[in-house]
Parts: structure tokens; sequence; C-alpha cells
């Protein structure tokens, strides 16, 4: 982020300036480290760039937080300085994670804690990150804590790639078929239409559509691409915004499907951000905090906060977890089993694979049904259009056949 100051230098003329740090603490703290006095400081004003509209796009991806985590705990684990790490890691780096990076370096050398200079970086690092980190330093084991983290992000990225990956197939199909019609309306049909504009004759209903459509997608393509092309950035744009994410939250909570996806996923995200954090000591007060941090939809997390609101009035985990209703019931009964024996750590391990295990399956399904449906939508689309075409040919030959066959008029006597 750019601010802009105004500050005297040590040689006492006012000088003014850009400078692009994190935060307006890091950029007041790096003037007063050259030694100026800072007279006022305030955030840049531009236009906004691609990476503030369309923030999900430029996002630092987890896995390569999990690389950077495991090469940072090895290299500290090896002895070498935190700053000296930071720096051979920034060398190997790339985009918004080097330039975090670079920003963490800065603080660190303003006098901050290695989990304080994260938590400027909140774009890049989750909460669960920061506070590991501060554990780790508190504890003298900072290394075991950045690669219980890297594992954890590790097994995030997993259910995520696997959905991505399933979906991929039915996404290919889905834009082939949108090529294939766009071009067989913009390409092929018209000189066809053109002939069956001269051919004299009754033309099927359906060819008579197929015509309408394919002059009204030649007479307005400009438009059409223009609409298209609003549409595909403004929802876009939408989505990346609050209220856009809230709706799209709301879906996948609505939709029968998706909903049974989106529910075990939260339940696998649940467990494992429990289990790690109890494992590293913290108190489950504070562990409920994180996981509303760490929930993605905010249907879910409005029902988190309820859970963690009746944990604190003593009502235990698994009593509000069963009448928030957006859990599994096994969930709840392992958390439950957990709360009684002492071993709500082990337990919520086991969860957190089982329910990854089921979102691998319902995606798998959802794949299973969306594969088939849309290959009989593209069949259904191509078949339509081939008949309105095949049908007035076969009228048009049959025509000539019938006017060869009967030969000129005979001439006037």
């Amino acid at each position: 982020m750019t601010f802009r100051y105004v500050a005297i230098a040590p040689g006492g003329e006012q000088v003014s300036g850009a400078i692009d740090v994190a935060s307006e603490s890091q950029a007041e703290r790096a003037l007063w480290d050259a030694n100026y006095r800072v007279v006022s400081i305030r955030a840049a004003r531009k236009l906004p760039g691609l990476e503030q509209l369309f923030p999900s796009l430029f996002a630092v991806k987890k896995r390569a937080l999990v690389v950077f985590s495991r090469q940072l705990a090895t290299l500290l684990e090896s002895g070498v300085p935190v700053m000296r790490c930071l720096e051979l890691l920034e060398e190997q780096t790339s985009g918004s994670l080097a330039k975090a990076i670079h920003g963490i370096g800065a603080t660190i050398r303003g006098g901050s804690p290695f989990a304080d200079a994260i938590r400027e970086w909140p774009n890049v690092f989750p909460p669960v990150y920061s506070r590991m980190v501060e554990l780790g330093e508190r504890t003298g084991r900072l290394e075991d804590m950045l690669r219980q983290v890297a594992t954890y992000l590790e097994r995030e990225d997993e259910v995520a790639s696997r959905v991505r990956g399933a979906m991929a197939y039915p996404a290919f199909v889905l834009v082939l078929a949108v090529v294939v019609i766009a071009v067989l309306t913009t390409t092929a049909l018209p000189p066809l239409v053109q002939l069956f504009d001269e051919f004299e004759g009754d033309l099927p209903i359906t060819t008579r559509f197929l015509m309408a459509f394919t002059a009204f997608t030649s007479a307005f393509r400009m438009q059409i691409l223009a609409t298209i092309a609003i549409t595909v950035l403004g929802g876009g744009w939408y989505m990346s915004r609050a209220a856009g994410k809230r709706l799209l939250d709301r879906v996948q909570v609505a939709v029968p499907v998706i909903r049974g996806i989106t529910i075990d996923a939260n339940a696998a995200r649940f467990s494992r951000t429990l289990s790690v954090l109890i494992g590293a000591g913290l108190p489950l007060t504070e562990v409920m905090d994180m996981v509303v941090k760490t929930t993605e939809n905010s249907v879910l997390r409005r029902a988190v906060e309820g859970v963690r609101q009746l944990l604190l009035d003593g009502e235990g985990l698994s009593g509000p977890m069963a009448r928030a209703g957006c859990y599994p019931h096994m969930l709840v009964q392992m958390v439950a089993v957990g709360e009684e024996s002492g071993t709500l750590e082990g337990n919520l391990q086991i969860t957190a694979e089982f329910y990854a295990r089921e979102v691998d399956r319902r995606v798998d399904g959802l794949t299973a049904m969306l594969t088939p449906a849309l290959t009989l939508i593209v069949g259904g689309i191509v078949a339509f259009i081939a008949l309105s075409l095949i049908m007035p040919m076969y009228q048009l030959i049959g025509n000539l056949n019938d006017a060869t066959t009967t030969g000129p008029p005979p001439p006037p006597s």
C-alpha cells in the first residue's frame, strides 16, 4: 500500500514523497528510522487496480505458503538468523508473497516480533498462522509450529484442490459447448440462412427459429459481446464484494447437493483447526475465536459465533454444536465423547480426515451427475441445430427433384 508523507529531513528542509509499505504505522516507523520527523502521512488515493478489483486472482496460494513455511523451518533449524532466512526466501519467490516477505523483514528490523510482522499481512497469512508463530516464539519451538501450520495448510489445500479438480471436466464441457454454439451461429449458419431465405416454401418451425436467432446474433454481434463482457466483469467484481460473497454463501447452504459439500468441508476445517490449536496448547475459548476467523462461509460463521458465545456461557462445546444445526451428527458425537474422555484432540483428527474423504465422495457424486447432464444438454443443442438445417435441405432437394421430373411446362398453343 502506498502512503504519501510530508516530513522534515535530517538537514532541516521539508520534503515530501511516497512510501510503499503494508500499514501507516510501518510507514511512520520507516521514516523515523531514516531520521525524518513526520509532519503528515496519509494513504495515497488512486484508482483500484486489478489486485483490488479481483483479489482472489492475485491471492497467495496455500501451496506457496506451505513451501515457504517448510523452507523457513528448515533454515531456522540449521541455525540461520530469521532476517537472513527472509532475505533468502524473498529471492526465491515472486508476486504478493515476495512483497509480504519484504514487508515482514522491514517490520522486524523496526523492532517488532515475527508474529506481529505477520499480522500486518492478513490477506496473505491467515489468523491461525500468526497465532501459531507467536506460540512458537514464546515456547522456543518456532520450527515445530511452522511445520504444524504447514501441514494444516497443506490438508486444507488438498481438499480445495480435489474440489477444483473434480469440477474441471464439467466446466470444460460447458465452455466447449458455448464455443461450439458460438462458432455455429456466427460462422456456419449465416450462409445457410441466406440460402433458406432464397428458398420459397414453408420452412419447419425449428428452422425459422434458428434463422431468427442467427439474424439477431449477426445484427447485434458487438452488443452481445459487450453485454457478455460487462456481465462477466461485473459479476466477478460483485462477487468480490461483501454483498456478493454473502449471496454466494447463502446459495452454498441452500442448494441441496452443494449444501452437503459445504457442510462437510466446514466440518473438516472445523475439526482440523480445533485439533491443531488444542494440540498447540491454546485454551478452547481462544481456539473458538480462531475457528470463527477461519470459517469462510458467512452463514456458517454466524453459527460458529453462536457456539462460541454459548461456550463462554459455560454450556460446553457439543451441546451448542448440536443446536446450531450446521454440524454433522457424527462430529457432534465425537466432540461429546472427546469432552467426556479427554481425547478431544485425537477425536478431532479422526473426524477431520473422515469429512475430508466425505467431501471427496460428495464431489465425485456431483461430478457423476453433472457430466452426463451436460453431455445430454450439449448433444440436444447440436441435434436441434443439425435437424433445423437438414430438414429444409432435404425439402429443397425434394422440390428440385420434383421440378426435374415434371419437366418444363408445355408451350402455349
